[in-house]
Parts: structure tokens; sequence; C-alpha cells
């Protein structure tokens, strides 16, 4: 049987070895325990101190707060380094400052899914996050792009009188 504790552990290990800052940048926040719940899946249960801390997906302390959402709300998080605070039930606040600072250690998700899984899953994993964020883009509003195609030309046209205006 896998002991998930040691998995976390292992992870935040990982992550203190990429990012020299990541235990006193998280020590504004320790301890704290919240629940992640993507849809389709068992709720994940964590909770991190600096001298235990565990993962499971049986809920042992009541959690300070809940992130919610789809596979794909989490793999844009991850992607794009927002959280929306409509994912959020629970106290908002603390989640947003611990996602802060999660996010200002700048770790490279795809350098720990290499060390730990390999190029392949790391690839997969680059063009997944490509595909997702080329769809957004085909999907954008109309209206949203003739704005912008107007905001450019503009920018241009006032580009050119500028330069004429130095000749």
């Amino acid at each position: 049987m896998i002991n998930l504790d040691d998995g976390l552990l292992k992870l935040l290990s990982d992550l203190e070895e990429s990012s020299p800052n990541f235990t006193s940048s998280l020590a504004e926040v320790y301890p704290i325990t919240f629940t992640i719940n993507i849809e389709g899946f068992k709720k994940i249960f964590i909770s991190l101190d600096h001298q235990a801390s565990s993962i499971g997906f049986e809920e042992k302390n009541t959690s300070q707060f809940e992130i919610k959402g789809s596979i794909k709300d989490f793999i844009k998080i991850l992607s794009t380094r927002k959280l929306h605070k409509q994912l959020i039930t629970g106290d908002a606040e603390l989640a947003v400052v611990f996602f802060n600072a999660v996010i200002k250690l700048d770790i490279d998700i795809l350098y720990l899914i290499n060390k730990n899984f390999g190029d392949i899953p790391a690839l997969m994993t680059k063009e997944a996050l490509n595909i997702i964020f080329n769809h957004e883009r085909t999907h954008q509003n109309k209206e949203e792009r003739k704005i912008r195609n107007r905001l450019r030309k503009l920018s241009i046209r006032m580009d050119r009188l500028e330069a004429m205006r130095d000749i």
C-alpha cells in the first residue's frame, strides 16, 4: 500500500530543493489545513505544518478552506498561476495568502513532473497546456477581437502621425 504522507514529504522536499525560500515563505501561513475537491474524484485533505504534514482521502481535521473545480480549472490555476475566488469556499483570505506564497516561490511544475515522472509525462503536460490555451484563444469573443483590432489600427495611425510631425 502506498503511503501518501511519504509522497507529500518527498514533494515538499522537491519543492524546497527547487525553491530555496520555500520554507521561509510558507512559515507565514503554517499550520494550514485545506481540501482540494476535483469534480469526479475523491476529496484530498492536506495538512501542512513544520513538524508534521499529511495528505489523504479521509478528513482528519476540519479544513480552513476548500478549492473546488474541474480538472480544467486546476490546470488553469497551475498554468496561469491565478486562483479565482469563486473556486474557494471557507477562509478565502487565507487561501489567497497561501496561494500567493506558493506562487512567489516560482516553482517550475514541468521540471518537477520531468524529475519525478520522466520526459514523456512532462512533454504531454506541456502539450496539454498549449492545447488548452490555444482552444481558449480561438473561442475569444468576436466583439473583443474587433475592439482589439480597432485599437491596434488607432495605435498605428497615431505612430504615423507622430512620425510625420517629427519630420
